[in-house]
């Protein structure tokens, strides 16, 4: 680490020096301005004033000989990245629908230009308009929703496509906030505008992810109830008791993350879980599965446990959030 001392500059202030090496690297000369950026950890950023040419961030990828999956995992980084001009380069016959419907998936992102070796994706975002708490807050009613609509998939008419769509949405979203977060704790200005640390973005992003998760979990359990209903499986719910049992538990895990999701929203401190009732809750499923013996009936178990235990670990990042050092 270079230390410097202070100088005093006139009667009131005071300077430093800086590198030359490090005036060199970013080819700034004498009249050039600074951004001085003062960080949540009481410190000083000091960096090069971006020009507006500065934000467009390019990326060539190579996608000759790779397959569909290898492209959409490359494009998912990128986009996390926080790249804002992406280039596939290479053969892609046969490959432009399936880029474009994963494309879709990446909010502000679009296809700008396709031809036989290059198809061109555009990311129209302003990190200035992104609130972190609004994302999580829109992830937690589109949850809310998600339960509730599967609850009552038990015993109406209806599939699952409406909830399908909004599981979409909230992995849409998810994806928005960790690109977000990686873009902040990468630019301190961006987490001061926050007002988050770095840790505490790192504890955002574990709360984003696991409240994700959740939804996830709630979808594939709706998508079980949609596929017992069908035809050849109709006599899969046709056992009453084990269908009030199984709302029973949906209802119980709505309750659950409404009262986590909700401590969150409202930084509500006095609100907090005995960890033993999730002990009860697992029993209260191990119990279901004991008594359906249905090929389905272990599988919806096993994802309600995994969405309970999500419940869980959003809650405990949410107290070691509080709990962190300022």
């Amino acid at each position: 680490m270079d230390e410097r001392k202070l100088i005093r500059f006139g009667k009131s202030a005071f300077c430093i020096t800086v590198p030359h090496t490090w005036l060199k690297k970013n080819h700034l000369k004498k009249g050039d301005t600074l951004s001085v950026q003062e960080t949540l950890r009481n410190s000083l950023e000091i960096m090069p004033q971006k020009k507006a040419t500065d934000e467009l961030q390019e990326l060539d990828i190579d996608i000759s000989g790779k397959s569909t999956d290898e492209i959409i995992q490359l494009l998912l980084s990128t986009y996390l990245n926080g790249y804002t001009l992406i280039t596939l380069r290479g053969p892609n016959a046969g490959k432009v629908a399936f880029v474009r419907k994963h494309v879709h998936e990446f909010i502000a992102a679009e296809i700008m230009e396709v031809t036989s070796n290059k198809i061109v994706i555009h990311v129209f975002w302003d990190i200035k308009t992104i609130n972190l708490h609004s994302i999580i807050n829109r992830i937690g009613h589109i949850t809310k929703s998600i339960f509730l609509e599967t609850t009552e998939l038990i015993d109406s008419g209806t599939n699952a496509s409406d909830i399908i769509e909004k599981g979409f949405e909230v992995q849409r979203q998810v994806l928005l906030a960790r690109r977000a977060i990686k873009y902040a704790l990468n630019n301190s200005a961006t987490a001061h505008k926050f007002n988050l640390s770095s840790l505490e973005l790192l504890y955002i992003s574990y709360i984003i992810y696991f409240l994700g998760m959740t939804a996830d979990y709630v979808l594939k359990v709706s998508k079980i109830i949609d596929t017992a209903k069908l035809d050849k499986f109709k006599d899969l719910l046709k056992d009453q008791n084990a269908k009030k049992e199984l709302r029973l538990l949906l209802e119980r895990a709505a309750d659950y993350y409404g009262k986590v999701f909700d401590t969150y929203h409202q930084h509500n401190k006095l609100v907090k879980f005995v960890f033993s009732e999730y002990s009860d809750f697992e029993e209260a499923i191990d119990s279901f599965r004991k008594k359906n013996l249905q090929l389905w009936a272990p599988l919806l178990a096993e994802y309600l446990k995994m969405l309970i235990f999500k419940i869980k670990e959003t809650e405990f990042t949410m107290i070691s959030m509080e709990n962190a050092p300022k």
